[in-house]
């Protein structure tokens, strides 16, 4: 595509085959064809590099860009946007799975709502012990106080106006968002007056490893120094004090307890 309008952007490390099959496919089978999708492999080990350039040999819609050196996901999407020709952007995980209609109905969103800076999507959730799991319901317009309990968004679900993310406003690679670069970007987009929406159906099926129910305690203490720093530039302290100790006090929980209370949560939303 000389001309996509549309750039969706995807860091891959060490993949697993089968994930990264599901994911890649997803994208090449949207309604929307008319994108080019950027994989940027980062210094992966097992071969992923290899399976990589075998899907873009298939589909010239593939560009393929590669890390000498593992520099995580953050640096990693940075670059992916650095050598993006789209005018929007959207983001695809290397293990998750979008809907065939997500990018035709989230591009159709946004050329008809100008208000709104980006967009994502409700989701399903799925293992690969016991497939579909969960449901996530995120809020239609997220406000700032939605921020507060957890990310009002589902980060591979996004799609972005490309002007939304210039050089200033990428993702951040400080120490603090080893995982949670996605939060910051969000906060830091709201401070500044963007604004996201979430179309209410399920146009991604994202995939909740069992290690995600284990959070180490100095990621939860990242995430504290990052909740405290972007609730204070969107004005939510001090009424949001109490939220930025969220992490640490969910890591002092056993995990079998908090897999239960999240089970126990996907459960009722699967019965709804």
């Amino acid at each position: 595509m000389e001309n996509p309008l549309i750039s969706v952007i995807m860091g891959v490390f060490n993949a697993n085959p089968v994930f990264l099959k599901h994911a890649i496919e997803s994208i090449l089978m949207q309604t929307y064809e008319n994108l080019e999708f950027i994989i940027c492999d980062d210094a992966s080990e097992n071969g992923t590099l290899q399976w990589l350039e075998a899907y873009a040999a298939r589909d010239s819609r593939i560009r393929i860009i590669r890390n000498e050196t593992n520099l995580k996901l953050a640096s990693t999407l940075n670059k992916c946007i650095s050598v993006a020709r789209g005018e929007f952007l959207a983001r695809q995980d290397a293990d998750d799975i979008s809907d065939p209609t997500r990018l035709e109905k989230q591009l159709r969103f946004l050329q008809t709502h100008k208000e709104i800076d980006f967009v994502g999507s409700n989701c399903a959730e799925y293992n690969s012990h016991h497939g579909v799991c969960g449901q996530r319901f995120m809020p239609a317009f997220p406000q700032k106080t939605d921020f507060l309990f957890n990310s009002p968004f589902i980060h591979g679900s996004l799609m972005f106006r490309a002007n939304c993310l210039n050089p200033d406003s990428c993702y951040c690679k400080s120490k603090w968002t080893n995982r949670t670069e996605d939060y910051e970007l969000f906060m830091r987009l709201y401070a500044s007056d963007k604004r996201g929406a979430n179309l209410q159906e399920n146009l991604y099926t994202y995939h909740y490893g069992i290690q995600q129910n284990h959070i180490s305690m100095r990621y939860r203490w990242d995430e504290m120094i990052l909740r405290y720093k972007g609730f204070q530039q969107m004005g939510l302290l001090p009424r949001g004090i109490p939220y930025v100790f969220k992490p640490v006090v969910l890591g002092m929980i056993p995990d079998p307890i908090v897999s239960h209370l999240r089970n126990s949560r996907n459960n009722m939303a699967l019965a709804c």
